[in-house]
């Protein structure tokens, strides 16, 4: 079975990953780059998100879809313990035989995941949206098989120019693993010491940028085949800007710099970093 390959990692900002994994040897730290791992500890997580693969069932059309979205909200509300919002990711350009979309769950914490569908199986939400809506949308459920957990990292703001409401958005990813001596203390320090105060640059000059990203650490055992330690998701409010943002930061000279820096961390799959269409299913402020 193909890996689940969803989250987003910069189109741009892995663009000289390779395309299979590759076991690269790191040379010794010296004292000053043990130092600036250890300037960045871990923050704490911002969510926890799930990617369900979907397949369309032969009752699916857009008005069926849009009655059980509906459905599926009202019986959310009634539930103890919610999902914060959910999203439809759609591929943009190609096709995968496992899936037809992606429905994502955005939880506080992977405690209120767990709460979230213990109440969803007490309330038989599945067998109900099942009678209600027979053969419409048919989504994972199986940990690792075909639903998959990451634990988030937001490190920057969702921009004011990005209004998930409007859709479809834009986002892409790639699924990364740490080279050989290498890790997340690694992933942060290219991150908050390098890629962010770069990113600062880039909005100071053009403040209507609705770029921003996410990192999630992947909570499932991935396939030998398809290694993973984390995912990247990358996202626009638009691919006309999504795509031009990222030829741009590909060809310019701190680009480079901050591509060649994220290669001797991770290597990622696939190559290039596959485009998605986003689409908001429930939403709360901040969430995509």
């Amino acid at each position: 079975m193909k890996r689940f390959s969803l989250l987003i990692l910069f189109a741009f900002l892995f663009a000289g990953c390779a395309q299979e994994e590759e076991a690269v040897v790191a040379a010794p730290a010296t004292q000053s780059e043990a130092v600036s791992t250890e300037a960045y500890p871990p923050n704490e997580p911002d969510a926890y998100y799930e990617y369900l693969w979907c397949k369309q069932g032969e009752n699916f059309s857009s008005e069926s879809y849009q009655a059980m979205v509906k459905d599926w909200n009202i019986m959310i509300d009634g539930l103890d313990h919610k999902v914060n919002a959910a999203f439809a990711y759609v591929p943009r350009g190609w096709e995968d035989p496992n899936f037809d979309g992606m429905w994502v769950l955005n939880w506080a914490d992977k405690a209120t995941m767990e709460a979230g569908w213990a109440d969803y199986v007490a309330a038989n939400g599945q067998q109900k949206m099942e009678e209600m809506h027979p053969d419409v949308l048919n989504c994972g459920s199986q940990t690792g098989i075909d639903r998959f957990g990451t634990t988030a990292y937001i490190p920057r703001d969702m921009p004011a120019g990005f209004a998930s409401a409007e859709s479809p958005y834009y986002l892409t990813n790639q699924l990364c693993s740490f080279n050989e001596g290498q890790g997340a203390a690694d992933l942060r320090r290219v991150v908050r010491g390098t890629y962010l105060p770069l990113l600062d640059s880039i909005a100071a000059a053009n403040p209507d940028s609705s770029y921003f990203f996410r990192i999630g650490a992947v909570d499932f055992e991935p396939l030998p085949e398809y290694p993973a330690n984390f995912n990247w998701v990358n996202l626009w409010q638009t691919a006309e800007e999504g795509e031009a943002s990222s030829a741009d930061f590909a060809a310019s000279e701190e680009g480079q710099e901050v591509l060649a820096m994220f290669d001797e961390v991770a290597t990622c799959n696939p190559q290039p970093a596959q485009a998605w269409n986003g689409y908001v299913i429930r939403r709360t402020p901040s969430s995509s």
